[in-house]
This record gives structure tokens, C-alpha cells and sequence, in this order.
């Protein structure tokens, strides 16, 4: 299987936009570019729209906390690439999808109206040249933890690593979702290359955390495109990294945490979906051409977008990078499905990355 189909066999789902983009294992949602433009449907739109919509660009602009207070000024106008906005926690016990896309989509549009930000085709470009980053990676803790509190503890530090493009002729933006997740606390982000390499014709290119803070991505500072894995730099401290663990046994249970869409249409996506599953395989497959990489095969569910989230092992910590799917079917004619096989790349692979180069 080539590794740029991603994640099952559609790509990317982008309307006109999906030969653009084709390839990578993010869904697009469609929202409205200006504020002014003739609002549509239901009270619930409306609700959503509100919550998602830009706030003033003045220096002392921000999104109201929950008590009604605004939290502090935003950064500098003269550098917007390290301006980010504060948002309600996502504390909710339901959390409606289309008004956290719809407010991605929102404060990247703010940022790029302010421009100077770095393009996503030097993105795409500093992927292609950057090799390794020098990151001392937290270790595994060792402490096992039940189902609840590993998802309590990665939260924090997966994050919606996405781009937004505005198609000839239309007004509104789109916003395209992926998965990444911290792995140092002044802005290292860990992704899959094929996900900058979708992005590189959008029109820029952004990460928002857990607690809806939208940061726009400053720079590749590492890829490896032949294990499909990239990290990049945001304007940002005292984020919480994952801890990564050398490796993981077979048979070992793991959790995946990341952006799946909830339907075929991808209408909508199910921001920080957890699942669970076993270590089912450690192979090493040629891929994408001659040259066998090693893949990590689990049971967890994933799906489209959740290219870059990460794998987890009893103890919170990143054994595997989700990277794309490979469906089983009885015959050539594809109609009797027997398993969808699920591939990443093991923490290895990641953990190479974060060498000094030689």
C-alpha cells in the first residue's frame, strides 16, 4: 500500500478539493469565511456559529473566560504567527464537534487576516530538507494506570493539527483535521510528513490544544518522509508532552487518542475519540517502495483524521504513531470485507528522530 493514501482508501475529504489534497488521513469541514455573510438553518447553527466566531483583532482581544472576564491580552499584532487565543475548556460532558471545528477554522482565518504567518508550501519545503530535532523526550513513567486515567492524562497533550483552504469561487473556508501530540513543552508537535505534505496548497496551516488555544505552525523542524513522521514548532510554553516508551511487547494492551471522522459523509469529527485495543503484529513491510520500514499493527479503532495521534501503552506513554489503515477483502472484486488492518509506526522510529543530527 502507498503510504500517501493515508488512512483507508479515500484520502482526504475536501469536495472540489480532494485531488488537491488527496492522500491524507484528515476530513475537512466547511465554514463560513466572513462574519457578515447571511447566516443559515436551525437555532442550533446559530448557537454553534456564536461560539466558534473571531473576537475583536485589538491588542487586548480574547475570548471570554467562563466567569464573562476576557483572560489577558493577546500577543503582539507584529508577530501573529505567536498569537493565541483563550478559550472555554472543552469540560463539557457532550461536546458539540462542529462548533470546536467551526472555531478552528475561525481564529486560523484571524490569524492569516493578520498575515506574516509561514506559508504551508515552506512547510512542505522544510519537511523536505529538515531531518532531526534535538528533544529530550520524557520517559515512561513505569506506573500502570486504568483506561480512565490515561485518557485523563494524555488529553492535555494531543492536539488538532489542521490547514484551512478557500476553494475558487467559494466563500467559505474549509478546515482540514489531522491529530498530533506534544512532545516538548515549548512547542515540539509530532505528526505524520504526509499530513504537511497534504497541506502544502492550503492556505495555512495551525494546532489547537485541548483547551482550544489556536497556535499557527512556525516551522518543520524535523520529518522523516520514508517512516512518515514530521515535528513541527509553535509559539508556545509549558505545554504537556507525552512520555515515549522505547518499545512495547506483542499482545500488550494500547489506547489511541486522536480525530477520527463520526460518519462516511464526514460531515462531523469525533474530537478526542478513545479506544482500546492489543499490540497485534510487529512487522517490518515495504510500503511505500523498496525499502521495508518497521510497523506497529494494533487492534484500537481509528480512522480519518487521525493521522499523527499517538498509540499508548498501560502507562500513558507513546509506543506508535497512527499513520493509515489497509483493508482485508476476500477477493479481488473487493466485495467481502474481512479486517481492516491498523499501521503505525513504532516509538523507534520516533525517538530517532529526536537525535542531534550526526
Amino acid at each position: 500500500m502507498n503510504r500517501r493514501r493515508g488512512i483507508g482508501t479515500a484520502g482526504i475529504w475536501l469536495g472540489g478539493l480532494a485531488g488537491m489534497l488527496a492522500g491524507c488521513a484528515v476530513w475537512a469541514f466547511a465554514v463560513r469565511a466572513e462574519r457578515d455573510e447571511p447566516r443559515q438553518g436551525a437555532a442550533r447553527d446559530a448557537a454553534t456559529e456564536a461560539a466558534a466566531a473571531p473576537h475583536a483583532d485589538s491588542a487586548g482581544g480574547g475570548v471570554p473566560s467562563d466567569k464573562g472576564e476576557t483572560p489577558g491580552k493577546a500577543r503582539s499584532e507584529s508577530n501573529p504567527a505567536q498569537d493565541a487565543v483563550s478559550a472555554k475548556p472543552a469540560d463539557a460532558e457532550y461536546v458539540d464537534p462542529s462548533a470546536v471545528a467551526k472555531r478552528f477554522a475561525a481564529e486560523l482565518t484571524r490569524l492569516v487576516k493578520r498575515g506574516n504567518l509561514v506559508t504551508p508550501a515552506e512547510l512542505h519545503r522544510q519537511a523536505q530538507a529538515a531531518k532531526r530535532c534535538p528533544v529530550v523526550p520524557v520517559p515512561d513513567p513505569g506506573e500502570k494506570l486504568g483506561p480512565a486515567a490515561i485518557y485523563a492524562r494524555a488529553r492535555p497533550s494531543v492536539v488538532v493539527l489542521g490547514a484551512i483552504v478557500q476553494p475558487k469561487g467559494h466563500r467559505r473556508f474549509h478546515a482540514a483535521l489531522a491529530s498530533g501530540f506534544v512532545i516538548a513543552k515549548e512547542g515540539v508537535i509530532a505528526t505524520n510528513y504526509h499530513v504537511i505534505e497534504a497541506f502544502q496548497h492550503a492556505k495555512a496551516v495551525g494546532v489547537m490544544t485541548a483547551d482550544q488555544r489556536l497556535f499557527a505552525v512556525q516551522a518543520v523542524v524535523a520529518a522523516d518522509a520514508h517512516n512518515d513522521l514530521a515535528l513541527v514548532k509553535i509559539e508556545a510554553d509549558n505545554l504537556v508532552p507525552l512520555p515515549i516508551a522505547a518499545s512495547v511487547p506483542l499482545g500488550a494492551p494500547v489506547y489511541c487518542l486522536s480525530h477520527p471522522a463520526l460518519d462516511t459523509e464526514e460531515t462531523e469529527t469525533a474530537f478526542f475519540a478513545f479506544s482500546e485495543g492489543v499490540v497485534c503484529g510487529k512487522y517490518r513491510l515495504r510500503l511505500d517502495g523498496p525499502v521495508p520500514i518497521d510497523v506497529l499493527t494494533v487492534t484500537a479503532e481509528y480512522g480519518k483524521g487521525s493521522s499523527g495521534g499517538p498509540i499508548l501503552n498501560e502507562h500513558g506513554a507513546v509506543v506508535g504513531i497512527i499513520c493509515q489503515t489497509r483493508a482485508l477483502f476476500h477477493d479481488e472484486d473487493e466485495t467481502e470485507p474481512q479486517m481492516t488492518w491498523k499501521l503505525s509506526r513504532p516509538s523507534s522510529s520516533l525517538l530517532a528522530l529526536l537525535k542531534p543530527a550526526d
